[in-house]
């Protein structure tokens, strides 16, 4: 028998009291919680029914197995000495938490703090920080750290590939002239101001950075970096080459560098880039704008549609997890003193502001993918070929908008049936309220009246919940390695040239925190649960939803086949948002 037996839109509704009371017993049980994380919304507890299946329990553990056995591996090989030594428990201890799935205890005792690296506290090479991988491998391309094409392949096939815009005109505060642009060997016979009318001048500016108060390490301060990176297109090609990188936001305080600076400069300057973009990343663009963005619509879904609902049912596989990762997360990563703010580089509270700041003046339905493109005017018909997020999210949207398509039209019938479904207003209205969950433009005029923005709501929230969330999660597996992709700076952003091997090495994290950045980024970027399109065996009882529901897994395959494609043509080949590689939820 479904949990979901007898599907019906309220207004069809036999039993409507009965509904009602189902209802108040989950408003109960699902409560906003706005003071945890910084005036943002989250579930104040996980309720038993927002809890994941089995499985997802035996994937943490599993990664969870594989920390430990890197810890130790580390600490045999190299005799590293720390504050604390590494905790031991007896097998019984360890099955106690097993049996009571004390997954914040298996985690803390599978990878802990050991504080300050008392001996070896710096590597003096950057392989030492390869090293630190013993129980798993070297993540595939971290190598790449004196390509440039990798590097300008970052900003559209990497970890936060949705900062890169169009250069409409050339800032006051950026050095960009004719003479440096035209230094470039693939624009030396091009034309700046051309260039910048065709569209062809691209940049990604880290300015929200400057809001950010650094943080310390107990040995030594840590630095904030807001760099700006000017990319270009040269005639007749679709792959991106970097042009320059200013390493802060005053143009007379701080140099602009190019891939023509001394070797040790170049690196610098491109390290601090992925540093900034790490800070963003993981503040705004992953924590603020996936997860804390699709937690108080789990919360919303349980307090105001009914189980029986048939937007419930949709939904609710796309949910799976996301109270409880987001409950770890808060106990264990973005707390004081957590693992975010010994990785990151700014004081926590300095984070929340930002955090805040981008999650509540974000807007829904502005951000729609094909909205989102616009606005950065990159867009399919922009010269900007090669942008494989960009092509491939397209495909796995408009997959999920024909799926939703034939799912809301199986049972409104029409315009008249969104109208009448008071279950949904309340839904809606709860979701924008700035007591519950805070989400501006969810809806045009606060109300859902059409089948048409039910569809455009409802692709947008599986769309994060899945493809969004894999495409700006699973690439920290890459980014783990620490020389590739630091999470602080740990010298000041330089105000000349000549850095030597050593300067650049400084700039790197000292070896409690890069073993912690190892370990966590490896935790969330290694783990997978569910797949997008594959739906619990009784999620859907009604007949006439199998053909959608076969016509979206089949849609799926082929943009597989697709994307694999793609890939073998790609200067830089894009694995995240091949659909069996995307969760159906943020469940990491």
């Amino acid at each position: 028998m479904s949990m979901f037996e007898g599907v019906s839109l309220p207004q069809h509704e036999k039993n409507h009291n009965e509904r009602q009371q189902r209802l108040a017993i989950f408003r109960e049980k699902f409560q906003f919680d706005h003071s945890v994380v910084q005036n943002v919304p989250i579930s104040a507890s996980v309720p038993e029914e927002a809890k994941p299946g089995p499985g997802w329990s035996l994937k943490l553990v599993a990664t969870a197995y594989k920390l430990r056995r890197n810890w130790e591996k580390i600490l045999a090989e190299h005799g590293y000495k720390f504050q604390e030594e590494l905790p031991q428990k007896s097998v019984h201890e360890i099955a106690q938490m097993l049996l009571k799935k004390d997954l914040l205890g298996i985690l803390t005792y599978s990878d802990p703090d050991l504080g300050v690296a008392l001996t070896h506290k710096r590597p003096t090479r950057f392989t030492e920080y390869y090293q630190l991988f013993k129980h798993f491998g070297i993540p595939e391309g971290t190598d790449q750290l004196l390509n440039d094409q990798d590097f300008a392949d970052y900003f559209v096939a990497g970890l936060n590939p949705v900062m890169i815009r169009t250069m409409t005109e050339i800032p006051s505060k950026l050095h960009l002239d004719q003479a440096l642009f035209a230094a470039h060997p693939a624009f030396a016979q091009d034309d700046l101001q051309t260039a910048l009318a065709e569209g062809r001048l691209f940049i990604v500016d880290y300015e929200i950075l400057t809001a950010l108060e650094a943080g310390v390490h107990p040995d030594q301060p840590k630095y904030i970096y807001a760099p700006i990176v000017v990319l270009a297109l040269p005639r007749g090609s679709e792959n991106l080459e970097v042009l320059a990188i200013q390493v802060g936001q005053n143009k007379a305080q701080y140099p602009i560098v190019t891939p023509r600076s001394g070797t040790w400069d170049w690196l610098v300057a491109k390290t601090m880039v992925k540093t900034a973009d790490s800070n963003y990343h993981e503040v705004a663009t992953h924590l603020g704008l996936t997860h804390l963005v699709i937690d108080p619509i789990v919360v919303a879904t349980f307090r105001q549609l009914s189980r029986n609902h048939p937007l419930h049912r949709l939904l609710a596989p796309h949910f799976e997890g996301t109270i409880p990762i987001n409950s770890l997360a808060v106990r264990r990563l973005i707390n004081r003193d957590g693992k975010v703010e010994q990785l990151l580089a700014p004081q926590i509270e300095s984070a929340y502001k930002v955090l805040e700041m981008v999650r509540n003046n974000f807007h829904f339905r502005n951000s729609f993918l094909k909205n989102d493109i616009a606005r950065r005017r990159v867009g399919t018909g922009s010269p900007l070929k090669n942008y494989p997020y960009r092509d491939d999210a397209l495909l796995i949207w408009d997959a999920i908008e024909n799926w939703v398509s034939d799912y809301v039209e199986s049972f409104y019938a029409s315009d008249a049936d969104v109208v009448q479904d008071d279950e949904l207003a309340f839904w809606t209205a709860e979701i924008m309220d700035p007591a519950g969950g805070r989400i501006q433009g969810f809806a045009p005029n606060d109300q859902i009246t059409t089948r048409q923005v039910l569809i455009e709501t409802l692709t947008m929230i599986i769309f994060t919940s899945s493809a969004q969330h894999a495409a700006v999660n699973f690439p920290q597996k890459r980014s783990a390695a620490v020389p590739y992709q630091p999470l602080a700076g740990y010298a000041p952003a330089p105000t000349r040239l000549g850095l030597t091997e050593r300067d650049a090495l400084e700039f790197l994290p000292p070896l409690d925190r890069a073993i912690k950045q190892v370990h966590t980024l490896t935790l969330l970027g290694d783990t997978y649960y569910t797949q997008l399109g594959v739906y619990p065996m009784e999620s859907f009882d009604e007949v006439r939803i199998m053909p959608a529901l076969l016509r979206f897994q089949a849609r799926l395959v082929k943009i597989e086949v697709e994307i694999n494609h793609r890939n073998l043509h790609r200067r830089t080949a894009y694995p995240y948002l091949k659909p069996s590689q995307i969760p159906q939820s943020i469940n990491i």
